[in-house]
């Protein structure tokens, strides 16, 4: 049974990052069922290195912080920082099973800008992550 490393880093992020009471998805969700004015974060893969000889994916992750104001923005960014420091080595439950992941820091700096489309200040940021891919005990 093989892992989904986007999968597991969600649904970390989903119970762990209190800023955002649960808003946390591959893509965001605003006009279905995140409120307009709620932050909320979207995690998309963005390339990484494969592992050929282990069962080990280790993805660029893409965040985006979506927020009414720049400062809730940078309150995510915090967090998301805390939790990459506090966590190493940690196992995630998934659809598929459990899922050992390994550890997810930042790999750059938090850029503010804003979308067009929704209206809102956005924050990306991208992490360098390493899950098992296969499932553990």
């Amino acid at each position: 049974m093989v892992i989904d490393p986007l999968e597991a880093v969600i649904a970390w992020l989903t119970t762990a990052l209190t800023t955002v009471d649960g808003r946390v998805a591959g893509k965001h969700r605003y006009g279905e069922t995140w409120a307009d004015d709620a932050t909320g974060v979207s995690v998309h893969l963005d390339g990484g290195l494969p592992d050929l000889y282990a069962s080990i994916a280790k993805p660029r992750l893409e965040i985006r912080i979506y927020a009414n104001d720049q400062v809730k923005i940078v309150d995510v960014w915090r967090e998301l920082i805390s939790l990459s420091r506090d966590r190493l080595r940690f196992v995630q439950n998934t659809s598929k099973g459990a899922a050992l992941i390994h550890y997810c820091y930042p790999e750059t700096i938090l850029s503010l800008t804003y979308d067009e489309v929704l209206k809102k200040e956005l924050g990306i940021v991208f992490f360098e992550s390493m899950v098992s891919e296969e499932a553990v005990s």
